[in-house]
């Protein structure tokens, strides 16, 4: 069984009031839609069998870009972003996302990690056919499952969960993570302004 998973964070999105969105359904803008027709371009040659997506505006927009109708798309929840008490909030100070968790409620870093790690886990143990599939979602969950794929821990430092920043996908980017006879392969970050 082999499998080349692409984990892909969602393209640029319009935030004009500079808002910590978290799960508001912003769109993406001209900009995220140009980023989002390049990752299309990119998988046109890939072969994906399915593209698995958090249901957030600017992931759905994202893979519909990608699959251009012709790739099936699976929502799935645990591929949502980050939930916070502060979603919408008018600064933009990642700190307050988890540091008010125990007396307003959102998920904490290892919320998240678990449910990714629940996806990943159901989504590996199919063994069905060789296959490439995307999975299009959030910068806090990509990086959950880059800190599964690697072996890492996660750090008490929040903000980067114990890699390096350089290592946090940025908006429009990739990472392939291939699996072959239980062995994890994990590829550089191809950035947008890389593609082909």
């Amino acid at each position: 069984m082999k499998k080349n998973i692409y984990l892909v964070r969602h393209a640029q999105y319009d935030n004009p009031l500079q808002i910590l969105v978290g799960r508001l359904p912003v769109r993406l803008s001209q900009a995220g839609e140009n980023e989002a027709r390049k990752l299309q371009n990119y998988f046109l040659t890939k072969d994906i069998s399915k593209i698995y997506s958090s249901a957030v505006r600017r992931c759905k927009q994202t893979s519909e870009i990608i699959s251009n109708s012709k790739i099936p798309i699976i929502y799935d929840q645990r591929l949502l972003e980050t939930h916070s008490a502060f979603q919408g909030y008018w600064e933009m100070d990642w700190s307050l996302f988890f540091k008010n968790i125990d007396d307003l409620g959102g998920e904490s870093p290892d919320d998240i990690y678990k449910r990714v790690v629940d996806f990943l886990k159901s989504l590996i143990s199919d063994h069905s056919e060789d296959e490439n599939i995307v999975i299009c979602s959030h910068g806090d969950p990509l990086c959950l499952m880059y800190v599964y794929f690697s072996k890492k821990k996660i750090s008490d430092n929040i903000k980067i969960y114990n890699i390096p920043t350089a290592e946090y996908q940025p908006k429009a980017s990739i990472r392939k993570v291939s699996i072959k006879d239980s062995k994890i392969m994990i590829n550089k970050i191809i950035t947008v302004d890389n593609l082909k």
